[in-house]
C-alpha cells in the first residue's frame, strides 16, 4: 500500500483509505473501492491516459466484467464530489469514450511505505529546531538588555 502527497498539500494513504490535509490534519475517509479506484489514478499518474478497462480490472479484478461502465463512472463522480469536500478540484479529468487522465499541473509524489510517519515525523523535528532558534534568540536578546 502506497502513500502519496499530492500538490505539497495533501497525503493520501492507501492503507488507511484516507486523505488527511497537510498543516490542518483535516481527513476524508474513503471507502475500499474509492481508494483503490484513487490509488490507481495516482500510481498511473504519469499516463496519458487510464482507460476504462484498466480501472475496471484494478477495482473489481475478475469481477469487472459483470460491472457496467456505469459502476466505474458513479465510482469517479463519487471520488471527484469527496475530494472537492477537502478542497482538491480536478485532480483527474474525463477523456471522452476512454477514460481519465491526471490533471498535470497538480504534483504527485509517491511516498512509499511507512513515509507518512517519516513526513510527520519530520515536521515535528523542523518545529523543535524552530522553537529552539526562537529561545536562544530571546535568550540573547534578554541578555543583551539586562
Amino acid at each position: 500500500m502506497a502513500n502519496y502527497r499530492i500538490d505539497n498539500k495533501y497525503i493520501f494513504n492507501e492503507s488507511a483509505k484516507e486523505i488527511r490535509k497537510l498543516y490542518t490534519n483535516k481527513k476524508l475517509k474513503l471507502t475500499c473501492m474509492r481508494s483503490q479506484c484513487l490509488a490507481y489514478i495516482l500510481l498511473h499518474a504519469n499516463d496519458e491516459v487510464i482507460t476504462k478497462n484498466e480501472m475496471s480490472q484494478a477495482i473489481w479484478g475478475d469481477r469487472s466484467q459483470f460491472t457496467s461502465e456505469a459502476s466505474l463512472t458513479q465510482a469517479l463522480y463519487l471520488i471527484r464530489r469527496d475530494l472537492k469536500t477537502i478542497g482538491i478540484d480536478d485532480l483527474f479529468i474525463t477523456v471522452p469514450k476512454k477514460g481519465v487522465a491526471f490533471n498535470k499541473t497538480l504534483i504527485i509524489e509517491d511516498l512509499g511505505n511507512g513515509t507518512m510517519k517519516m513526513s510527520v515525523m519530520k515536521e515535528k523535528r523542523v518545529l523543535l529546531f524552530v522553537s529552539a532558534c526562537i529561545l536562544m534568540i530571546a535568550a540573547l536578546v534578554a541578555f543583551n538588555f539586562s
